[in-house]
């Protein structure tokens, strides 16, 4: 008798690849079944998922939920929470500076040469240019007024298109210039820039 009781303990033990046990013909199959789902009970309620929480089976066995929570507590609690905070007045965002703008914008993308003109002609000449760029939306010009080497009277049109450029700027229409090699005696061009987003001011 106790070697047929250890057969079919062995016997018991035996299992498939996918996991399933083997019997014999005169086992019990259901019991078999019912051990196997209450050890599966058991390692769900002692499992851990991946964020270090214990997982938990059947909700209703282990808590007790109130299934219909006061809506005056509620509201009340909602009211407090609203009185308690306090409201801060929104921030306003101060502009950018105008050196940190130019930094954005693209290099020279247009040009006008007034070797040649008279004051007049080159005032006139200068400021049509600037208009009309801001109508295409340019951004950044270079205007060349030369040094004046070979003029007897000096440099004339770099005192000219600075008026012109320093009356556009009262103007809104350009937000900065400045001179090609950052001296105005050294150089023989000013840079424009164009101020296209109002918006953004």
């Amino acid at each position: 008798m106790g070697n047929k009781e250890k057969k079919k303990q062995k016997n018991f033990k035996k299992k498939k690849k996918n996991d399933l046990p083997v019997f014999d013909s005169d086992h019990d199959f259901l019991k078999a079944f019912e051990k196997k789902n209450e050890i599966k009970t058991d390692k769900k309620r002692n499992q851990i998922n991946r964020h270090g929480v214990q997982v938990l089976d059947d909700l209703s066995d282990n808590h007790n939920f109130r299934e219909n929570p006061s809506k005056e507590i509620f509201s009340e609690l909602l009211e407090e929470s609203f009185k308690n905070r306090e409201v801060k007045p929104a921030k306003k965002t101060s502009p950018m500076p105008v050196k940190k703008r130019i930094k954005r914008y693209p290099p020279v993308e247009v040009e006008l040469d007034l070797h040649g003109y008279n004051a007049i002609g080159a005032q006139v000449r200068a400021r049509s240019f600037i208009n009309n760029c801001k109508h295409q939306g340019f951004f950044t010009l270079r205007i060349i007024v030369g040094k004046g080497l070979h003029s007897d009277l000096g440099p004339v049109l770099p005192d000219v298109v600075e008026d012109v450029c320093k009356e556009m700027k009262k103007q809104n229409l350009v937000i900065w210039y400045e001179w090609d090699k950052k001296k105005k005696s050294k150089s023989g061009a000013v840079i424009v820039y164009l101020k296209q987003f109002e918006c953004f001011e």
